[in-house]
């Protein structure tokens, strides 16, 4: 019998678009831009949620390298 997994859902309470950039098993890897106010410029994050850990970063390359070396 196959086994399937429920698609990924971004953090809850959070305003702003998600778009997930990457998924495994364990962890999720997405972008989430947001509008402080809205006349305010977007603001971009890359957040990795590994529950029950979420962690928040400036830049998708900081984010990226951390999250390919969760694999280790």
């Amino acid at each position: 019998m196959r086994q399937t997994v429920p698609p990924p859902k971004p953090p809850q309470g959070e305003a702003g678009d998600w778009t997930l950039l990457q998924s495994r098993l364990d962890r999720t890897f997405w972008q989430w831009d947001r509008r402080p106010e809205p006349a305010a410029p977007v603001l971009t994050r890359f957040v990795i949620v590994r529950p029950p850990e979420r962690l928040d970063y400036d830049t998708f390359d900081e984010a990226e390298a951390m999250f390919e070396a969760m694999e280790d």
